[in-house]
């Protein structure tokens, strides 16, 4: 099996399937990391596709000197924090009357679950859920490389750009954060 840096090798030199191997072999990783970032299915899907048309067409920024796996989470990263920074929404009251005349809120569909609620279902995913939510950003962050894209401590600094005390003191709070969070509900 090719390493990484010879799979870009490859693709540098026009071998399109060596792409797909790359995509195939890094995946699932990228994929539950980008999955936490954006809350759903969709946001991490689209997530998805801009951080791998990002790596093709930057694939020369990529040096060798440095992990593959370190770099591809740096441009998701950067692509998940643009992707959040345009979907927030503007603020609108449920009670402003649009043009129609009826209040938002007398519009608003069912509270009641959907199909996506599945992914939710269990208490134990819903405490997990709830207790990386109260993270800051950056805790969550280096929390969701380290468990869900079992990246090392150096390699998520060189993805985020900070020194590594910086990461550890992320992990080390957002663990004590968790653990305070999550004593007995789990």
């Amino acid at each position: 099996m090719l390493e990484d840096a010879e799979l870009v090798r490859a693709f540098r030199g026009g071998d399109e399937a060596a792409l797909g191997e790359l995509i195939e072999r890094h995946r699932d990783r990228l994929y539950a990391y980008l999955r936490r970032l954006a809350g759903n299915d969709a946001g991490a899907e689209d997530m998805f596709q801009d951080t791998w048309i990002k790596v093709a067409r930057n694939v020369g920024a990529y040096r060798e000197e440095s992990k593959f796996s370190a770099w591809l989470f740096s441009v998701a990263h950067n692509t998940a924090m643009d992707a959040l920074r345009r979907r927030r929404p503007d603020s609108v009251s449920l009670d402003a009357a649009p043009e129609d005349g009826r209040p938002l809120s007398e519009t608003m569909g069912s509270a009641e679950p959907g199909p996506e609620a599945s992914y939710e279902a269990s208490e134990s995913r819903r405490a997990i859920d709830g207790a990386l939510a109260e993270l800051s950003p950056e805790q969550r962050e280096v929390f969701l490389l380290r468990h869900y894209s079992g990246m090392s401590f150096r390699e998520i600094a060189d993805a985020l750009g900070v020194p590594i005390g910086t990461v550890l003191a992320r992990a080390s709070r957002a663990a004590a954060k968790l653990r305070d969070k999550l004593a007995g509900e789990i």
